[in-house]
């Protein structure tokens, strides 16, 4: 029995993973009316608007690639030390870990030196890349809880405590007859900020839409949420936005981003592009709206290109490297496809254009195709539909997941 508010500490290091964050601090904030638990966290707006104390911002530490990490190893290091000096000094009873595994792994060594549990929520992707971590898992990590079917087999056969609820970016992105996430609260930019459910099913009828205003094809483009990411892609979506225009006269452009991705590199290439004209785009905050709104999103791969694939519309995944993180990937990423959707299906159900195939020619190449022919569109998302339904689990995965650590690590610890 506690004499105090158990502590239980959640460490995330990127926008992706504080979505995940701040959906599990929710649902553990909501288990035990009876037991307040003190939640802090490493992460960033989602983490602290679940109820978490922030003791680290994620802000600076989202960064892709083996290069790019090189660059930021100092911030790195000085979070870390930070970070590192907390857990010695508040001696949380739990340690929840999710995903961003080279950062982690040291959190996951100095809370088994201090002897506090440690559970990995959303584990590294051994299955990718890497595999030989399953080693230091299985010394340092209690159990895992995956967000993939596969996972928890791989991890099963490997003689590590796993568990599975359901992929829980399916659960975020399920919606009312509004288009509006049901668990995400997510609204278009204004310049009032007014953030109410009603002014946001307003804004999604001042969406875009070929119903509407006669736009066709309205296109989502998703470029990434690093700013490595932007830097590399801005250039190609632009070009990538010039070739569909010159076929396609009244297509109109989305830029979805989360509110809490700093996009100002991108905006204003964007922005300073003369070919780009005003009335061919929009930014905006509110990624369901947008998405829902499309007849093609067109995304970086990695988190948001699954997102994308919830929407029912056709998804083209590109993704641009540094050339020196490109080639080390090659050697040490053990899967085919880039997209997790492929991965998922085993299959290229959805194209990619990965480095040298991501080119304006080639994303109106498969743009036109979705486009123009109805059959090759029915069939590219029938086949998608199989594989997203298996990221159904019949339940919500945060609440799962929050239910067997409470259960596990701090109501019998």
């Amino acid at each position: 029995m506690f004499f105090n508010m158990p502590k239980v500490l959640v460490v995330s290091g990127e926008p992706s993973g504080d979505v995940f964050a701040g959906g599990l601090i929710s649902s553990l904030k909501k288990l035990d009316a009876s037991v307040n638990l003190d939640i802090y966290a490493m992460g960033g707006k989602n983490c602290s608007e679940a109820g978490a104390e922030l003791i680290a911002d994620i802000k600076e530490l989202s960064v892709m690639g083996f290069t790019e990490v090189l660059l930021k190893l100092k911030t790195i290091k000085k979070v870390l030390n930070s970070l590192s000096k907390w857990i010695k000094l508040n001696k949380p009873d739990a340690v929840i870990l999710v995903d961003f595994p080279s950062f982690n792994f040291k959190i996951a060594k100095l809370a088994n030196k201090l002897k506090i549990p440690v559970i990995y929520f959303i584990p590294p992707k051994i299955w990718a890349s890497r595999y030989g971590r399953i080693n230091f898992i299985k010394k340092y990590i209690k159990f895992v809880i995956t967000i993939f079917p596969f996972e928890q087999e791989i991890y099963k056969k490997e003689g590590v405590e796993s568990y599975y609820f359901g992929n829980p970016l399916y659960v975020l992105n399920k919606k009312d007859a509004y288009g509006h996430n049901t668990h995400v609260k997510s609204s278009v930019l204004s310049e009032d900020g007014e953030t109410d459910l009603e002014a946001e099913k307003a804004d999604c009828k001042k969406l875009p839409n070929p119903n509407l205003n006669g736009k066709y094809p309205i296109i989502s483009f998703l470029p990434g949420s690093r700013k490595t990411e932007l830097k590399y892609h801005s250039q190609r979506i632009i070009d990538s936005i010039l070739r569909i225009k010159s076929a396609y006269k009244d297509a109109f452009f989305i830029f979805p981003f989360r509110k809490e991705i700093d996009f100002s590199y991108f905006k204003n290439v964007i922005e300073s592009n003369a070919a780009i004209k005003n009335d061919m785009y929009l930014f905006t905050d509110s990624i369901g709206f947008a998405l829902s709104s499309s007849d093609l999103i067109i995304t970086a791969s990695g988190t948001a290109s699954l997102e994308a694939c919830f929407y029912g519309k056709p998804v083209i995944i590109f993704y641009y490297l540094n050339y020196l993180t490109y080639i080390l990937a090659k050697i040490l990423v053990r899967v085919k496809y880039a997209g997790l959707i492929n991965i998922l299906a085993g299959d290229l159900i959805v194209p990619e254009l990965i480095e040298s195939e991501f080119t304006p020619q080639n994303v109106f190449k498969e743009a036109d195709k979705f486009l123009k022919d109805e059959e090759y569109r029915k069939n590219a998302l029938n086949k998608r539909a199989a594989v997203v339904s298996a990221l159904d689990a019949g339940v919500n995965p945060f609440d799962a997941a929050a239910g067997l650590i409470y259960d596990k690590m701090i109501r019998y610890a």
